[in-house]
């Protein structure tokens, strides 16, 4: 792991404040990945869940399909804190997702969330820290925005809509048979190793010769983290769970800076060799594509890339304050987007791969 400019350390709890025996879902994801190393690494025994392999061909412990209840109740037995990063992400609106999406996507998100508090309240799990997103106050522009928010439930993009569903259950679930949970609301994940959604889509387009617009944001932030960030948000979470300022409450965990969700991109673009766009689109005629491609999708087509809550979140923008994360479980971002120029050889070499494969 490339060190942070910042200098800051990691947070040093040891297994005996997070919990001895862990589990993780979502286990061999970018995030889960990330998380277990840490877990591992302050001498937790960690079993991760997870219905695939890790790119590097690494079996979960447990294969389980979280709609599966039986199958995901017997791998949380005897575990002491259990890690809910396991989701499907598809920012498709549900009014025109097909429906095995919007089964996967309720089945995964929902119900598996169910399935895992019911799973550990079943076997008197002490901590679940779960995984949430920004997205579960985004329904329109948000600058300063801080947990008193509320759900944006007028929304209709399936990742929204599900991710509420989630964390109220989860939220709903403290206190119940000595359970204590704490959701994290995390903006746009990156990091190193490639596997993020995030930056592996971004630079296989710019690789492609397809990124040569922006959308037109009008300066609006949009907040990311990094992936070793939100790690040490979820540890501390964890440590702090015994506490009445956690327990049952959620937070936002961001890098805690302020950029317009196209200009965070430049350092890539401009470190990979090529010239940020200088042409806008404006977001309106970008929202009727999105809407065209989602509409296509109705009628067959492949999920699409570009959506309108993917678009919205461009031209509206979303940014949330970390005062609370800060203030009750000690997180302090020790990444931010200065340590992108760490990333760029490693970028690079993704991109060459990008342009390599046949077409």
């Amino acid at each position: 792991m490339i060190p942070p400019r910042s200098g800051l350390p990691a947070p040093t709890l040891d297994a005996a404040a997070i919990g001895p025996r862990c589990v993780v879902t979502g286990g061999t994801g970018y995030l889960g990945r990330a998380l277990v190393a840490r877990l591992r690494a302050a001498g937790c025994d960690v079993r991760t869940l997870d219905v695939r392999a890790a790119p590097d061909g690494t079996e979960p412990t447990h294969r389980v399909d979280l709609r599966d209840h039986d199958a995901t109740a017997a791998a949380l037995a005897g575990a002491d804190c259990v890690f809910h990063t396991a989701a499907v992400i598809s920012t498709v609106g549900e009014d025109l997702a097909q429906p095995r999406l919007r089964r996967l996507a309720y089945g995964v998100n929902v119900v598996g969330t169910e399935n895992v508090v019911r799973a550990c309240v079943g076997a008197r799990v002490a901590k679940l820290v779960h995984v949430s997103s920004f997205n579960v106050c985004m329904g329109g522009p948000v600058d300063g925005g801080d947990e008193s928010l509320p759900y944006a439930r007028g929304e209709d993009a399936l990742y929204t809509r599900t991710k509420i569903a989630a964390e109220s259950a989860v939220l709903g679930a403290d206190g119940r048979e000595g359970l204590r949970t704490v959701a994290l609301r995390p903006g746009g994940i990156w990091g190193e190793v490639r596997g993020g959604m995030m930056l592996d889509a971004f630079v296989e387009q710019l690789a492609l010769g397809r990124f040569t617009a922006r959308i037109e944001t009008s300066g609006r932030p949009l907040d990311n983290v990094h992936v070793e960030n939100l790690v040490d948000a979820l540890v501390l979470a964890a440590g702090a769970l015994g506490t009445a300022e956690v327990a049952g409450r959620a937070f936002f965990v961001t890098d805690d800076e302020r950029f317009d969700g196209m200009e965070w991109f430049r350092p890539i673009v401009e470190g990979l060799g090529h010239r940020f766009p200088a042409m806008a689109v404006p977001a309106s005629l970008m929202l009727k594509v999105a809407h065209g491609l989602e509409l296509a999708h109705a009628l067959s087509a492949p999920e699409p890339t570009i959506t309108r809550r993917g678009i919205r979140n461009l031209a509206e923008g979303g940014h949330f304050r970390v005062d609370a994360a800060r203030a009750r479980l000690g997180y302090r971002p020790r990444y931010q987007r200065a340590d992108l120029e760490n990333l760029l050889p490693e970028l690079s070499a993704y991109a060459e791969s990008v342009r390599s494969r046949p077409r």
